[in-house]
């Protein structure tokens, strides 16, 4: 009986999650497509029939662990990969946050998907590869990278966001650490946690 109790509740839930995501989904036929913000505080859209990735790093000093995640979403908000893995503790934070940017681009390349906008909150690393001047340091490499991979796009947006513009990127790279695994998910894959993160998202734009 008590098994019995507990699936219907599931049931409920997941039902009710769907109806506030389709809510929340349909919020945004009210918005312009073309916002353009300075370190947006929200989660914004990218233009109708664009895609947006967002990427993040996650760090824990006690276990000297270092991990990057990042979400694809199309112009209705909904997730169309989302990826997770631990990397090498890097030379710096900064490096992170580059690693996660180049992460991001080639899984996005791997699934043939091209990006318009990409999103870090990460100030000093979206200013690393939009400033034209070279950098040959070791960051400075993974700079180039990211720029040679940009060019194969015909129009790609890299801009600052701030953390709470970026819970979702910011999350799935937290997760990689605390349950030490990495994955992609695509489509049907996507966790109940991973649902309530988008749709939040969606449901502050109302």
């Amino acid at each position: 009986m008590d098994q019995a109790i507990r699936c219907r509740q599931n049931v409920e839930e997941s039902e009710n999650l769907l109806n506030d995501f389709q809510l929340a989904r349909d919020a945004l036929s009210t918005l312009p497509v073309n916002v353009k913000c300075l370190s947006p505080a929200m989660w914004m859209p990218p233009p109708e029939y664009k895609i947006r990735l967002d990427v993040d790093a996650a760090y824990t000093e006690e276990s000297n662990s270092c991990s990057i995640g990042g979400v694809v979403r199309n112009h209705e908000g909904q997730p169309i990969v989302v990826f997770g893995r631990k990397i090498d503790m890097p030379q710096s934070v900064i490096c992170a946050e580059l690693l996660a940017i180049l992460g991001g681009i080639k899984q996005a390349q791997m699934h043939n998907l091209e990006i318009h906008h990409i999103a870090s909150d990460s100030l000093f690393s979206v200013q690393a590869v939009t400033t034209p001047e070279e950098n040959l340091s070791y960051s400075g490499s993974i700079v180039t990278e990211i720029k040679l991979l940009l060019n194969s796009w015909n129009s790609t947006s890299l801009f600052h966001v701030r953390r709470s513009a970026n819970m979702v990127a910011h999350s799935i790279a937290a997760f990689v650490i605390s349950s030490n695994s990495q994955f992609v998910w695509e489509i049907g894959d996507f966790p109940v946690w991973l649902i309530h993160l988008v749709t939040k998202d969606l449901l502050a734009l109302q």
